[in-house]
């Protein structure tokens, strides 16, 4: 199928959608149904009489909302099938959009609020796993994908839950409540979403769809880390956890040092080879009860045990482990743990240093290095928790330097790894053995790469420097010329004259009269010289006036000329457009001619009322760049016709309008362009201020400049691919996020 979809297929698409919305008011009936059975289960379960009434209430509201929530579901659904994702990995386990740094911002119920809605969606994912699978196929081809893009499947499990919040929101229940019910329905959502899924996958394939096939995995920049945390990470790392040592409140609960005393004396006799009997007298027995009581409290009575047994062991299976070992400085840094917020600090770090230390958009070599800092990491966690909460922490920008610019090199022969690897080396070295008591080193370290870095890049900057000049130049003359031409369109004889004039006037005159009003400036001799030819060009194109005056369009035609070329050379035309338009300009006076002589002549081309649409350089992202300004920035031009598609590069979405408004790409982010039939790699270095033009620039100053137009074409035709915009460090501690989540539904009933 074409990237675009017929019109048949965008109204079988759109039917899809209206059908499943329109069941919306049915499905909520039953879903209502089955909350008010589930409350009413509950309410004959339990004892406690406050518990029964509130239950009792909770049924009695969700009936008197029935209507308002039937009412309000279709819209809700087709305004959720109408908000897809942005592109990222899909998963049955799902991640709810967290991110990391938004676990600082959260309030208690806000993270319970995130586990509970990510539970309802897993409940549905997983109940519908199959059924989606196929519709998944089905959907990918209706949308003119070459391979299944689940997450852009506008009937997910997500996109249904997203409506059920949004209109249970609409009964102004306490948010309580509206979780309540929530997951009363979760399972009655699951179960009808798979009869769903049938009838749709069905219908497709009356239809005629011919479904697409699941690309093959690859391992993608988390690689194996996209599954739960082994071991003790998986106890001790949950969502709520996370969120109290990011905030702070893990640490505060533990200020009265009841939980430290009872884990660290529960380590000696745990660990002590004596028997109690040989042991001196001491207190323990005395604090037992008090901090078991508080561990109770934080629910942390099985994983001190538990954690405790894993490194006794751990010390016992490996004696001959080098300290000097990561592995080994790891294990002796979580032994020497005091309390469950060390202990946690010790296990982010680690899952972050992993999640960097697989990515396989870094080259091996820096991994290693990754690797080697992770003992150094530790030993700052422990010591300063702004590493986790501020990204400008000098040890997150070190990360971050680090993992960016090594992704200038594409594999381990190019140009120039090997030194890049080297001075890392050097300048890392002093972390891999100081004793670490604050971030004074990582800042130091960061400041000598830095200027190691600026110095390597001090001979390129030159001609960065002039392509950014020339294309700043290029869009403020554009922009200029936009205003410039809509004044001309309005002039009184322009809906007269041929489209050839106006075209011409609006376009290269305006680019004219804009660069001299840059350079020269507004109501100069020049401006003013320019600015006068526009009457008169409309004047001599006018098929009434000028054939009305021979005599005076004979006198005009060589000033106007001479005054054309003189115009159009301060833009450095192409002297190939010059002469197109000059012929055809000929070609409209002589008609003038022979019409006041009252002989036949050729026909010109009339004014189209539909050239009034004609393209605006900025507003469409595609302006016009000098030759000498192409040349400073070694800008590619946009071909009239479609980029041709390479056979290996196959786009994925519905057409490339639409590729391009999902794709963002901030300053720093490196890409491969594909370019005389191989994968160049570059970085975003400079985008214009009104976003229609964009420098590249390689790790040794190439640079290359495209428009927001070609750019946009290029991701469509797979000729553009994003290689790294978020630092790496974010990434992967949106990963300890998720795999905290993960491990909160685990604990769920």
């Amino acid at each position: 199928m074409s990237a675009r979809p017929s019109v048949s297929r965008q109204e079988l698409y759109r039917s899809t959608l209206q059908e499943a919305a329109a069941g919306g008011a049915v499905l909520m009936g039953k879903l209502v149904a089955a909350a008010r059975l589930a409350l009413q289960s509950q309410e004959a379960e339990v004892r406690d009489l406050q518990e029964r009434d509130a239950l009792i209430e909770s049924a009695s509201l969700l009936r008197s909302c029935e209507a308002i929530l039937c009412q309000g579901f279709a819209q809700a659904l087709l305004q959720a099938f109408a908000n897809p994702p942005g592109p990222q990995a899909t998963n049955t386990r799902p991640r709810a959009d967290l991110h990391f740094d938004q676990l600082e911002l959260m309030d208690d119920a806000q993270v319970q609020a995130t586990v509970n809605r990510a539970r309802v969606q897993q409940v549905a994912t997983l109940a519908t796993e199959i059924e989606l699978a196929e519709l998944n196929t089905l959907m990918g081809s209706l949308l003119g994908m070459h391979s299944v893009r689940a997450e852009l499947n506008p009937l997910r499990p997500e996109a249904f839950v997203n409506a059920l919040q949004a209109v249970l929101a609409q009964t102004q229940a306490a948010p309580r409540l509206q979780w309540q019910w929530l997951n009363a329905m979760s399972a009655t959502l699951g179960q009808e979403l798979s009869a769903l899924y049938v009838q749709v996958s069905a219908r497709l394939r009356l239809a005629g769809v011919v479904a697409v096939s699941y690309a093959l995995a690859s391992k993608g920049p988390l690689g194996a880390l996209s599954g739960r945390p082994p071991g003790e990470k998986q106890a001790l790392l949950t969502l709520d956890r996370l969120h109290g040592l990011l905030s702070g409140a893990l640490v505060a609960q533990q200020d009265g040092k009841r939980v430290d005393q009872f884990a660290a004396q529960f380590s000696q006799q745990f660990d002590d080879s004596r028997s109690p009997a040989e042991g001196p007298a001491s207190d323990f027995a005395n604090t037992v009860p008090a901090a078991l009581e508080a561990l109770h409290e934080m629910q942390q009575v099985e994983r001190v045990v538990q954690s405790l047994e894993q490194r006794r062991q751990a010390g016992a299976a490996q004696p001959g482990l080098s300290q000097d070992s990561v592995e080994g400085q790891r294990l002796l840094l979580r032994r020497g743990a005091r309390d469950i917020a060390q202990a946690l600090s010790l296990e982010v770090v680690t899952l972050m240093v992993e999640n960097m230390a697989q990515d396989v958009r870094l080259l091996e070599p820096v991994r290693q290095l990754i690797r080697r800092l992770e003992p150094a990491l530790l030993r700052l966690a422990l010591v300063d928790q702004r590493f986790f909460t501020d990204k400008q922490h000098p040890a997150r920008r070190l990360l971050q330097e680090l993992t960016h610019r090594s992704m200038a090199f594409e594999s381990l022969s190019a140009r120039g790894f090997d030194d890049f690897v080297q001075g890392l080396q050097r300048t890392l070295s002093p972390l891999f053995s100081a004793p670490i008591e604050s971030a004074e080193v990582f800042e130091q370290q960061l400041g000598r790469l830095q200027q190691h870095w600026s110095d390597d890049a001090r001979p390129t900057e030159k001609g960065r420097d002039a392509a950014v000049q020339a294309l700043q130049h290029a869009e403020a003359r554009n922009l200029l010329a936009e205003g410039i031409a809509k004044g001309i369109e309005n002039h009184p004889d322009a809906a007269s004259v041929p489209t050839v004039v106006i075209d011409f006037l609006c376009g290269p005159w305006a680019q004219v009269l804009a660069q001299v009003r840059i350079t020269q400036g507004v109501g100069s001799a020049a401006d003013e010289k320019f600015g006068a030819l526009i009457p008169a060009l409309l004047w001599s194109a006018h098929p009434e006036l000028a054939r009305g005056n021979p005599a005076q369009l004979t006198r005009l035609l060589p000033r106007l000329l001479a005054t054309l070329r003189e115009g159009l050379d301060t833009i450095h035309y192409p002297g190939t457009g010059t002469s197109v338009f000059l012929e055809a300009l000929m070609a409209i006076h002589q008609k003038a001619f022979h019409a006041a002589q009252a002989t036949p002549a050729p026909e010109v081309q009339t004014r189209l009322p539909q050239a009034a649409a004609r393209p605006r350089p900025v507003a469409d992202g595609n302006p016009w760049l000098g030759p000498q300004e192409a040349l400073a920035s070694n800008f590619m031009e946009l071909p009239e016709s479609v980029l041709p598609l390479h056979p290996q590069l196959a786009p994925d979405l519905l057409s490339w309008e639409v590729a391009a408004s999902d794709v963002e790409l901030p300053l720093g982010t490196w890409v491969e362009l594909w370019l005389k039939d191989q994968w160049v790699r570059t970085q975003l270095t400079w985008a214009s201020p009104h976003g229609t033009l964009y420098l590249f620039t390689g790790a040794f100053g190439t640079t290359q400049s495209i428009s927001r137009r070609m750019r946009d074409k290029m991701l469509a035709q797979g000729k553009l691919r994003l290689i790294s915009g978020r630092p790496l460090d974010e990434g992967a501690l949106d990963a300890v996020a998720q795999a905290a989540m993960r491990n909160s539904l685990d604990r769920l009933p």
